[in-house]
């Protein structure tokens, strides 16, 4: 089976850039994977538009939308074609307030969806984290990635850490390397569960390293990405916590941390 990864192209209310397209399709290419990019240009109609928009404003600001989504496909064939790589576009028209919902029902149908961490995506990032039941692969804006060989996972022992690594399956076919990040200041579990879990990944042919980390909660997001960053991890593995009833908690702990200063690729679970 070949993964499938989901790039979604919007235009609104932030055009997507040429650095998550060129990423998208690097990724996929090392990691065996087909890509599918969504072209999602929402539609100002009806109440929002009556609200925001006189009938000359809606016009410019379509055929704006119409001009940056033409200039983003073409760069995706373009880049696509260089590297030989297959990309299936599927347009979406969405109404601009329901869009945020509509990619998230889209990204169901894919292993994972590939976003550029922004502040203006952060909607996008919190529907899709929470309603399209799929991991996230967020990048820092403007750099640019590739091959994924060593890749470092959050560790707390918990099911929800458990399943962001089953979930980062597709994104880790190329990995030769990983280290387990075991914050001691995360839930306590015992110390037999984290030995067979680094068996494991062992066993499964990965050369694994272990970097034990005693820091204070406040300092959790900046103590991983650190020593991600220093084991030259090309991936960091993450499961988030969050309830319906109580979606502020995305922006409060190690995930807020994460997306307030993401500086390394990294799959979020939830």
């Amino acid at each position: 089976m070949r993964p499938q990864f989901h790039l979604p192209l919007t235009t609104h209310p932030e055009a997507s850039s040429f650095a998550i397209i060129e990423n998208a399709i690097q990724f996929a290419l090392h990691q065996g994977a087909d890509l599918v990019a969504s072209l999602a240009a929402a539609r100002r109609h009806g109440h929002e538009a009556a609200a925001t928009y006189s009938d000359d404003d809606e016009f410019q600001a379509d055929r704006f939308d119409r001009e940056v989504a033409a200039q983003l496909v073409r760069h995706l064939k373009e880049h696509a074609a260089r590297v030989a790589l297959d990309v299936r576009l599927i347009p979406i028209e969405v109404e601009a307030m329901s869009a945020t919902l509509r990619l998230a029902e889209f990204a169901r149908a894919y292993d994972v969806t590939i976003l550029e961490n922004t502040e203006l995506a952060r909607p996008v990032i919190e529907g899709l984290f929470f309603d399209s039941g799929r991991p996230l692969l967020l990048l820092p804006s403007g750099d640019y990635y590739g091959r994924i060989d060593n890749i470092a996972i959050a560790w707390d022992g918990s099911a929800t850490a458990a399943r962001a690594l089953s979930n980062a399956y597709p994104m880790m076919q190329t990995a030769t390397r990983a280290t387990v990040i075991r914050v001691r200041d995360a839930a306590l579990w015992s110390d037999e569960i984290l030995d067979r879990y680094l068996e494991a990944l062992g066993h499964s042919g990965l050369q694994v390293e272990l970097a034990a980390l005693h820091c204070n909660g406040d300092d959790i997001p900046t103590a991983i990405q650190d020593a991600a960053l220093e084991g030259h991890a090309d991936l960091l593995v993450a499961g988030a916590y969050g309830h319906s009833k109580l979606r502020e908690a995305i922006v409060g702990g190690v995930t807020r941390g994460l997306l307030d200063n993401l500086r390394i690729p990294t799959l979020l679970s939830h």
